[in-house]
């Protein structure tokens, strides 16, 4: 009986990770999107995985993934996303040099 309650949690587990890599492919294709840089080769990768306190006080797994992106379909730069839980809480992408409104901003910080 023990056997098979391991075997069930172990693969409940496998799906929660499973179902978290898709929204993070997802919230990469649409963020890449929006930025107007080429998502790469379905290269989102888990780096970081850690049990965090929320501001509500409850427990969530802070996920950190990483993935790469091209400016102009000849070069390569790394992008990377963090959930706390569900939600995306924070994300970095590389700005493009020939997009003169972004580039201001990046001067700015």
């Amino acid at each position: 009986m023990l056997l098979l309650v391991l075997v069930g949690g172990s693969a409940l587990l496998w799906q929660a990770a499973l179902r978290a890599r898709d929204r993070a492919v997802h919230a990469s294709r649409q963020l890449c999107a929006q930025a107007g840089v080429q998502f790469l080769d379905q290269s989102v990768s888990l780096r970081r995985l850690a049990l965090v306190r929320l501001r509500s006080g409850g427990f969530a797994l802070r996920r950190h993934y990483s993935f790469e992106v091209s400016t102009d379909g000849a070069n390569r730069h790394p992008g990377s996303l963090q959930f706390d839980g569900e939600r995306l809480e924070n994300f970095s992408l590389p700005l493009r040099a020939d997009d003169p409104g972004l580039a201001s901003v990046a001067r700015l910080h």
